[in-house]
């Protein structure tokens, strides 16, 4: 496990880390988009996988169809296995471009399995909580229903909130976990310790992340080529101003 340290409790700079992140990606274009083209059309594609096999799960005469269920989980697997690749390279190219390295597309294209692991246990976690604060509000709203049924969507409100305030706290999970090389728990403690304190920062950060991604799907999907890189980028960005930088090869930066 690499050793991490804060260097700064100041808030997120976001015009900063903007700039740092268009910078960097400018710097090695090609090679990042390259490789969110190849990750991320092999991710398209075992979607269209899953779903099409999915539905034929059941077949014309009404009875399961094992092939049709093998080849719909080996879809489904495939589909996170190359969404978890996707995530880690970004990551992993940005921080090299941010050192000055020019990453290499044979570096971003293998396969970090620790880095994955790590990648899948932190999303799992983060979809458990958000799960559990779902099922709260929808419990009390049921409740409410029952004694007083003009407050039941105040729970449901509350639980939105919550997960708008998770959402934001959690922004530099990712990071932590890939390129700080913590586990999925130590990442969420320490992710929540950094952003907590200065949470409109986060918030703001998630929202300008949140709106790249988005205009990338509003160009027929192509612009997701350029919009996931830039927001990987400025992603590592702004866990650098944060957290002490760890070189690529593992020795932090003094």
């Amino acid at each position: 496990m690499t050793l991490l340290r804060p260097i700064s409790s100041d808030p997120i700079a976001i015009r900063q880390a903007l700039e740092r992140g268009w910078a960097t990606f400018a710097s090695c274009p090609w090679v990042l988009m390259g490789f969110t083209l190849l990750s991320g059309g092999t991710n398209l594609l075992a979607q269209l996988l899953y779903r099409y096999e999915s539905g034929l799960v059941i077949s014309l005469l009404g009875q399961p169809d094992p092939i049709s269920i093998v080849l719909a989980a080996m879809g489904w697997i495939l589909y996170v296995l190359t969404g978890l690749w996707l995530v880690v390279g970004l990551l992993r190219g940005a921080q090299l471009a941010l050192h000055r390295r020019r990453p290499q597309l044979g570096e971003l294209v293998r396969v970090d399995g620790r880095a994955m692991l790590r990648c899948f246990g932190t999303v799992l976690l983060i979809l458990v909580v958000l799960a559990v604060i779902v099922r709260l509000a929808q419990a009390s709203s049921w409740l409410l229903t029952l004694i007083q049924p003009l407050l039941a969507p105040l729970p449901l409100l509350a639980g939105l909130a919550v997960i708008v305030y998770f959402s934001a706290d959690q922004i530099l999970s990712l990071p932590l976990t890939v390129i700080g090389g913590i586990g999925p728990l130590g990442a969420f403690c320490r992710g929540r310790a950094a952003t907590d304190p200065h949470w409109l920062h986060a918030l703001g950060l998630t929202l300008v992340l949140l709106a790249m991604v988005l205009a990338g799907f509003l160009v027929l999907l192509a612009g997701l080529v350029v919009a996931l890189p830039v927001a990987a980028c400025t992603l590592t960005a702004a866990y650098q101003q944060l957290f002490e930088p760890v070189d690529p090869s593992g020795i932090s930066v003094p």
